[in-house]
């Protein structure tokens, strides 16, 4: 038995993204009588999963489709969505550096176009 705190205290995830992931059924719990989330030992694995995903930039419905692609072992497999969804977040990164980019040229630009006075 891991209660809500317990299983912030072991992840370092508040107990508000907890909630809210197993609201979204990205975590399972059970509830006591008491109405207190019970969360299995295999919840802490879990949710360095979804923060993992989450600090490669996908979106909560991303990690939704590509948690099914772990395996026993924690490791992410290449399943199609994974493959789908990984190659999708390169290519929006490859579009906001490009955009930064583009922006980083028009500031230095601006700057070398600068008056002293």
């Amino acid at each position: 038995m891991m209660l809500i705190n317990q299983l912030a205290h072991r992840t370092g995830v508040s107990t508000r993204a907890l909630r809210h992931y197993d609201q979204l059924g990205l975590l399972s719990s059970r509830r006591l009588g008491n109405g207190y989330r019970d969360f299995d030992e295999c919840a802490v694995e879990e949710v360095r999963r979804i923060r993992l995903l989450l600090d490669i930039g996908l979106g909560l419905q991303a990690v939704a489709q590509v948690l099914p692609c772990f395996d026993r072992d924690g490791v992410l497999t290449a399943c199609p969505t994974a493959r789908e969804r990984l190659r999708g977040q390169i290519r929006e990164l490859d579009g906001s550096i490009a955009a930064l980019q583009r922006t980083r040229g028009l500031l230095a630009g601006a700057l070398d176009n600068l008056v002293e006075t």
